[in-house]
């Protein structure tokens, strides 16, 4: 199927947006050489920093017509519980060392080690109810995500004119507006 741009009617410089994120990123696996010592004032040293064996650059090109993704990762839902988790075998061994004491009272045993287990406690409670929000929204938010990802995949970029487009919509934007475009005009047309 041969697309051509709207603003320009040719087809010679038009690509597919995922071709065109997929030309503006590269990846490096390796070791990442970082300076040893400091040559300039201001930046942290190899060691400070770690070394990644993973680098992904992107041109702002590439940054503006991406899929957006999510801004975590799957393993911060999980926290609260390990925090709780944490807590709970905390909260059992100073309840166990209280419990050896001379003439504990069972009030003394349950309720004391809150005051080193609370912070746990509640920090673990408050990440398990902001993961529960966050799943909510991601299960509301699913199918307008679908939409978008369906309308994204048929988006075409001409670097002639530096425009976005979809084919047989008629509209034509620059490629900073990738993202409005598709969760905001365009989700509110029939697919």
């Amino acid at each position: 199927m041969e697309v051509r741009c709207p603003v320009c009617s040719e087809t010679d410089q038009v690509v597919a947006v995922p071709g065109a994120v997929a030309a503006g990123t590269t990846y490096k696996i390796g070791r990442v050489r970082l300076p040893g010592t400091r040559e300039i004032a201001d930046l942290p040293t190899a060691a400070a920093l770690g070394a990644s064996k993973h680098v992904m650059s992107r041109t702002q090109l590439a940054v503006w017509l991406s899929f957006p993704s999510r801004h975590y990762t799957a393993w911060t839902r999980n926290q609260g519980y390990v925090l709780l988790l944490v807590a709970a075998l905390a909260h059992l061994v100073v309840s166990l060392v209280i419990a050896m004491g001379q003439d504990p009272k069972w009030g003394e045993v349950l309720l004391a080690p809150f005051c080193l287990t609370g912070l746990f406690w509640g920090l673990g409670l408050l990440n398990v109810l902001g993961s529960y929000g966050a799943r909510k929204r991601d299960t509301q938010e699913a199918p307008a995500r679908e939409k978008a990802l369906a309308v994204w995949e048929g988006l075409y970029y001409c670097a002639r004119d530096n425009v976005v487009f979809e084919p047989g919509v008629g509209v034509s934007f620059h490629p900073s507006e990738t993202r409005e475009y598709i969760f905001g005009f365009r989700n509110n047309r029939v697919l």
